[in-house]
């Protein structure tokens, strides 16, 4: 019996030789391979690291439902022209006279839309000396400005006679010499 063998035979054996696929399919596996344990040191030395930015992520947990009364202005508090709250999902502008805060995302149900208002209601709340409003909007929400820094959960801010204060039950803004405000979270709104 006269046998020929092939030279990759000849070094692998018969049983040696890789297919096409076979190839393909070790190639993939090996990448993933070395992905994971990238991925793995990175983890455990930090190296992936985490970034503090202007808007995070929101959270779901957070910011779920309004603050019944605003508290007391702070001694402390911030005087900041606008601020985003952690979730990133709420933000808040504020002037000498009033204060317009901005819900991105929400799951309560809005209002009605008021006769004239060719566009939305519940993305945006204001307050002036006459009392908090839900604005028509037209358009998305928008999106707050840029660099515009983050005003921690328990932090407050004031300008002019309104403070605006932070917490894990949403943004409450209160015109400080009459009491009137409201309160917005991802899950509702109220107003006093």
């Amino acid at each position: 019996m006269d046998r020929t063998t092939t030279p990759t035979e000849g070094r692998l054996g018969a049983r040696g030789a890789l297919g096409p696929g076979m190839t393909t399919f070790v190639v993939v596996d090996l990448i993933l391979v070395l992905s994971f344990f990238a991925l793995l040191v990175m983890a455990l030395t930090g190296a992936g690291g985490s970034a503090t930015t202007a808007s995070p992520a929101p959270s779901e947990v957070a910011e779920a439902s309004p603050e019944a009364s605003a508290p007391e202005a702070p001694a402390d508090a911030e005087t900041l022209a606008a601020f985003v709250l952690p979730s990133g999902n709420i933000w808040c502008a504020m002037t000498q006279t009033s204060a317009t805060c901005t819900v991105l995302r929400f799951t309560f149900t809005p209002p009605a839309v008021p006769e004239g208002c060719t566009g939305t209601v519940g993305n945006v709340l204001t307050l002036s000396v006459d009392g908090p409003s839900l604005p028509c909007q037209t358009g998305d929400p928008a999106a707050p400005p840029e660099g515009a820094p983050v005003l921690e959960y328990g932090q407050a801010s004031t300008v002019g006679e309104l403070t605006c204060h932070s917490s894990t039950n949403g943004a409450t803004c209160r015109h400080n010499p009459t009491g009137s405000g409201f309160s917005v979270a991802r899950g509702g709104y109220t107003f006093w």
